[in-house]
C-alpha cells in the first residue's frame, strides 16, 4: 500500500467542489458557459444489459427492462434508470439516487433471478460491485425492489440511502478488499466472482448459492456478509490472477482464466461438484501455433445446448496474430474454427482483424469485430436454415463504435439492445430485433453472408448532439524503423492551417477508437478551431499480439519515437492543415507518461503538455501500484526489483529528465488512485515547477478517471484556458520560453542556451 502523500509547503486553492489547485489562474465563467453544450452531449447513455422476466410474491408476471446508466445533469455521479423493452415506449424511470459524495463507479449491475440469502425470496434485482471513493476497491452490494419480496425487510445497517428510489442497496462485503468479475449459472442457482480477499495480491475465484444457500442470515436490520466457498485457490507461485468464465449446464465444472499480463493469459476448467473443488485444470489448444507465453483467451463460455453441454466457445490468438472465435469439445479435445484467419487453417468465416466481443446464446452466437478502431457487428445461428453460418450485420448508422447486448436471460436469444457511439454522440441506445433478418441474408461478392439492419432508436436514452461535428479520419505514418503508425485525425470544418493537440491514449494496451471523445474534443473544434489527432503508437492493442507487444520493456521509448515520427510527419506532411509551430501534446495514465516522454524528448516542437494521472517515475510506479496488479504491470514495463531493468526504467523516467522540458505543463490527479498514485504527480510538480510554468489539480475522492460533475467540469475548463494561453496565445508561449531560457542561464550556464534559444526564434517566425 502507497504511503501517504506529502504535499509539504504546496498551496492549495479551492476553486471548485473536489478540486484543490496550484498555480492555477482564475478560469473564466465563459468558459464553462460555452462547455455547457457539449458537457450536456457527453452525457450519454449506456446499458449493462436487459432485466430478468421475473413472477412477484403473488405470482404475477413481471417485465423486465433495459437497466440505463446515465449522470442527470444535477447529480455528481452516474445514476441507475429503468426503461422498457419496447423503444416504441419512452418511460425512464429512475432507480438510484444516492450520493455518496464520492466519485464512486459501479463497474458492474448484474442482473439475477433472486436470492435467499436472508431467508426471504427477493426476486429479480442485481448484484453491484461498487467502489465508495474511486479507489477501485470494489464491494459487492445487493439491489433489490420490495414489490419482488416476499417479505419487506427493515432498514439493513449500513444501507445506502436511496430515497426516493425505487430500488433498496444493501452491502454485501464489508472489507476493503476487490471483489468482480460475477458470473451467475445457467441453473440460477449459483454464482461465482473473484477477489483478492485471502491476502490482498492474489485475486482468486469463489462461488456462492443463490438459492438454497442456508446463509443462516435473518429477515432484520443486521448487517450480511456474503458466504462463500474458494473454488480456485493460489498457485503459491508469484502473483495468481484468475477470473471465472463459464458455468457448465450441469453446474459441475467452471471454466476460469489465469492471466499473466495483457498479452498472456490460459484457460482453465475446475470441477467444483464436490465438497472440496478439484485442482483447476489446463485446457491445452491442439494445434496451437503461437506460444503459450504469447497467446490470450476471452470470453470463455459453455454451450447452453443440453446436447453439447462439452462444448467450449471462447476467443484465442493462439493460431495467429489476432483473435478469433473457435470452440474446444472437452470431450474430444478438438477444435472447431469459426473466423480464425491464419493460412492452412479451414475456417467457417475467416476474419483478419480482432474479435472485440463475444456472448454465446442458446440459439446464436454474436460478436464483433475491431477494424482499425471501427466496429462491425456478426452473428453466427446455431439452429435452422443458415445454421453455423457468419453472417455480418450491416447496420444503418455513421459508423463508430458499438457494443451490444443480448436478451437470452429472457429466452429471446435474437433480441439486442445496440449502445452506439460516434463522432456524432457520445452514447446512445438502439433496438435491434436479429431474428426477422434470417429472411433476408445476401451474399457479397466473396460469397460472404451479410443482412441490412435499421435499429429502433430509444428516444429517452440519446444526449443532445452538438451543431457541428467533424467526422474522424484514419492516417497512417512512418516512424523512425519503417513502422506504420495509425492515427485518428479531426480537422476543423472549413479551416486551413490550424494548431494540433496529439491526444495519447492509455493502456499502453488500448487504442484510439473512432468514439465519441471527451467534452473537450468538440469545443477544441468548433470554438478554438484547434486540430486533434490521436495516434495509435506500437503497443496499443486492436492490431494484432505482434504490434501490441513492440512497446515491452526495453522497446518503450520506441512508443515515444513514434510520436517524435508524427511530429515530423505534421512538419513534412501536412504543412497546408497544421501549423507546425503550435502543437501540444495531452493524455492520461500511460498517456499521461508519453505525454511527458515525449515532452523531455521534443520540447522544442511544442508549445505545451497536459498530463493526467499518468506515471512520471517507473520504479515509485511499480512499487506503489496496487498489488493486486503489480505483478501485470512488470511483464508489461519491466520488474524494478532487477538493477540492470531498474536502472532502464530510472533513466526513461520523466521526473528524472524534467530540465529537458521546456514548455508550459499542466498536471491533473486523483487524490484516490490506486492505480498510479497521486504521488507521482505531486512530486513532478515540485521539480519540474522551477523549471518552466506548471499548473496541478489535485481531485478529491476521485481514483484514476474522474466520476464527478464538479471535477469533470473543472478538469475540462481548465484544460481549455490552459490551451488558450500557452497554445494559441503566441505572446503567451514566448513568456514562456523567455522564462525558461532565463532559469538556464542562472542554473546551467551559456553552454546549453542555444537549444531553447533555437525554440525561441523558430516561435517568432
Amino acid at each position: 500500500m502507497a504511503t501517504p502523500v506529502d504535499y509539504g509547503d504546496l498551496e492549495f486553492t479551492r476553486p471548485a467542489q473536489q478540486i484543490k489547485a496550484v498555480n492555477l489562474p482564475a478560469v473564466p465563467q465563459r468558459i464553462f458557459d460555452g462547455m455547457k453544450q457539449y458537457e450536456d452531449a457527453a452525457r450519454g447513455f449506456s446499458t449493462p444489459g436487459f432485466e430478468r422476466t421475473v413472477k412477484d410474491a403473488n405470482g404475477r408476471e413481471v417485465t423486465g427492462g433495459v437497466i440505463v446508466t446515465h449522470r442527470p445533469a444535477n447529480a455528481q455521479v452516474t445514476q441507475l434508470y429503468r426503461m422498457p423493452t419496447d423503444p416504441s415506449r419512452t418511460e425512464l424511470s429512475r432507480l438510484t439516487y444516492f450520493d455518496i459524495g464520492s466519485g464512486r463507479t459501479i463497474s458492474m449491475f448484474h442482473g439475477i433471478p433472486g436470492d435467499d440469502w436472508r431467508g426471504v425470496h427477493r426476486r429479480g434485482g442485481a448484484i453491484m460491485v461498487m467502489d465508495l471513493n474511486g479507489n477501485e476497491h470494489f464491494q459487492l452490494w445487493r439491489y433489490w425492489e420490495d414489490s419482488l419480496a416476499d417479505q419487506v425487510l427493515p432498514k439493513v445497517q449500513g444501507e445506502l440511502d436511496n430515497a426516493p428510489g425505487l430500488g433498496r442497496i444493501e452491502r454485501l462485503t464489508h472489507d476493503d478488499y476487490r471483489y468482480g468479475s460475477l458470473v451467475t449459472s445457467q441453473t440460477h442457482k449459483l454464482m461465482a466472482f473473484a477477489s483478492n480477499k485471502e491476502n490482498n495480491k492474489d485475486t482468486l475465484v469463489y462461488v456462492t448459492r443463490l438459492t438454497d444457500s442456508n446463509a443462516g442470515a435473518k429477515a432484520d436490520a443486521s448487517p450480511f456478509t456474503l458466504p462463500s466457498r474458494l473454488v480456485a485457490p493460489s498457485t503459491g507461485e508469484g502473483t495468481t490472477m484468475y477470473s471465472p468464465q463459464s458455468f457448465s449446464l450441469d453446474d459441475k465444472y467452471l471454466l476460469i482464466i489465469r492471466r499473466y499480463g495483457s498479452s498472456y493469459n490460459a484457460l482453465y476448467v475446475v470441477n467444483i461438484s464436490g465438497e472440496q473443488a478439484l485442482a483447476p485444470k489446463l485446457i491445452e489448444f491442439p494445434g496451437a501455433t503461437e506460444k503459450a507465453e504469447d497467446t490470450a483467451f476471452a470470453d470463455a463460455a459453455f454451450s447452453p445446448d443440453v446436447n453439447l453441454p462439452h462444448l467450449i466457445y471462447c476467443t484465442t490468438n493462439a493460431y495467429g496474430d489476432f483473435a478469433s472465435v473457435v470452440t474446444y469439445d472437452l470431450d474430444t479435445a478438438s477444435v472447431t474454427h469459426i473466423t480464425t484467419s491464419s493460412a492452412g487453417i479451414q475456417a467457417i468465416r475467416p476474419i483478419l482483424w480482432e474479435i472485440q466481443d463475444l456472448k454465446v446464446t442458446s440459439d446464436n452466437i454474436v460478436f464483433t469485430v475491431n477494424v482499425e478502431g471501427w466496429t462491425s457487428l456478426f452473428f453466427m445461428p446455431l439452429s435452422g436454415s443458415h445454421k453455423n453460418t457468419v453472417i455480418e450485420v450491416k447496420v444503418a448508422w455513421e459508423r463508430g463504435w458499438l457494443t451490444f447486448q443480448t436478451n437470452d436471460s429472457n429466452d429471446k436469444p435474437y433480441e439486442l439492445t445496440l449502445h452506439l457511439t460516434s463522432y456524432h454522440s457520445r452514447g446512445r441506445i438502439t433496438y435491434l430485433d436479429l431474428l426477422p433478418l434470417l429472411g433476408s441474408v445476401k451474399e457479397d461478392e466473396n460469397g460472404h453472408a451479410y443482412v441490412l439492419a435499421s435499429v429502433s432508436p430509444y428516444a429517452q436514452a440519446a444526449p443532445p448532439t452538438v451543431a457541428r461535428e467533424v467526422p474522424p479520419t484514419l492516417i497512417r505514418y512512418k516512424s523512425f524503423d519503417g513502422l506504420e503508425v495509425p492515427a485518428i485525425y479531426y480537422h476543423p470544418a472549413g479551416q486551413s492551417v490550424t494548431p494540433v493537440i496529439i491526444h495519447i491514449h492509455g493502456g499502453p494496451e488500448s487504442q484510439a477508437t473512432a468514439n465519441y471523445r471527451t467534452p473537450t474534443h468538440s469545443y477544441l473544434l468548433n470554438e478554438l478551431k484547434i486540430a486533434v489527432i490521436y495516434p495509435n503508437v506500437r503497443g496499443s492493442s486492436g492490431y494484432g499480439k505482434k504490434y501490441m507487444a513492440a512497446d515491452d520493456v526495453l522497446k518503450r521509448e520506441d512508443s515515444v519515437k513514434d510520436i517524435g515520427a508524427l511530429l515530423d510527419h505534421i512538419t513534412s506532411n501536412m504543412r497546408n492543415e497544421l501549423d507546425s509551430f503550435r502543437i501540444a501534446v495531452a493524455g492520461g495514465s500511460y498517456g499521461g507518461y508519453m505525454s511527458l516522454a515525449t515532452l523531455t524528448h521534443y520540447s522544442s516542437k511544442l508549445a505545451c503538455g497536459i498530463e493526467n494521472f499518468g506515471i512520471v517515475h517507473w520504479p515509485s510506479f511499480l512499487e506503489n501500484t496496487a498489488a493486486v496488479r503489480r505483478a501485470a504491470r512488470r511483464r508489461e514495463y519491466g520488474d524494478e526489483t532487477i538493477p540492470e531493468i531498474r536502472e532502464f526504467l530510472d533513466r526513461i523516467s520523466p521526473i528524472n529528465n524534467t530540465s529537458k522540458i521546456t514548455v508550459p505543463l499542466l498536471i491533473t490527479h486523483g487524490e484516490n488512485d490506486s492505480r498510479v498514485t497521486v504521488h507521482e504527480a505531486v512530486s513532478m510538480y515540485k521539480i519540474v515547477s522551477k523549471n518552466v510554468h506548471t499548473e496541478l489539480i489535485i481531485c478529491e475522492m476521485e481514483g484514476h478517471g474522474y466520476k464527478q460533475k464538479s471535477v469533470i467540469e473543472f478538469t475540462n475548463a481548465a484544460d481549455i484556458l490552459f490551451l488558450e494561453r500557452y497554445l494559441l496565445s503566441k505572446s503567451n508561449l514566448y513568456t514562456a520560453r523567455l522564462e525558461y531560457l532565463q532559469y538556464f542561464i542562472h542554473k546551467q550556464g551559456r553552454q546549453t542556451i542555444d537549444r531553447a534559444s533555437t525554440s525561441l526564434e523558430c516561435l517568432c517566425q
